[in-house]
């Protein structure tokens, strides 16, 4: 292959790469995984607030809020659903996709531990009972909005 065959064809591959964008490196963006991401971490995000002022210290507000916990896990199950089926172009974007489907599960883990312990006993204020969950609901945020800005 001559110089200029070489030069050309590495050209074209770093344009199909380039024009790719991050197929190889993180699943293509989906709008619906991200939409119901954000809708779960919104829930997430109220929920703790709401506990943090003192609203769920009594367990016997837990059957008023199944609801909203039902809607946060909802939208987390089609979320991991979509993800965990995103068609990835390479190793790399599977291991990422792999993450993300392990992120939004361990904010489901953590929104099912909160509503245990607000069925079980309530949620004492100022106690730390709801860091985990919007520290893991924050995580999966994110990774699910880096697929939208590129990887």
């Amino acid at each position: 292959m001559s110089t200029v065959h070489a030069l050309r064809a590495a050209t074209a591959f770093a344009l199909a790469t380039a024009l790719a964008g991050c197929a190889l490196f993180a699943p293509p963006y989906d709008a619906t995984l991200d939409q119901k991401t954000t809708t779960a971490y919104e829930g997430v995000a109220r929920l703790a607030a709401e506990a943090e002022m003192g609203l769920y210290q009594d367990k016997a507000t837990y059957a008023g809020k199944i609801g909203t916990y039902a809607d946060i896990q909802a939208a987390l199950a089609v979320a991991a659903i979509r993800a965990s089926t995103a068609p990835v172009g390479g190793k790399r974007a599977g291991e990422a996709r792999d993450i993300t489907v392990g992120l939004i599960k361990g904010c489901g883990g953590q929104v099912s531990g909160l509503a245990t312990l607000h069925k079980a006993f309530g949620v004492v204020p100022g106690t730390g009972a709801t860091t985990a969950m919007m520290v893991s609901c924050d995580q999966a945020a994110k990774a699910v909005g880096a697929m939208k800005n590129g990887g």
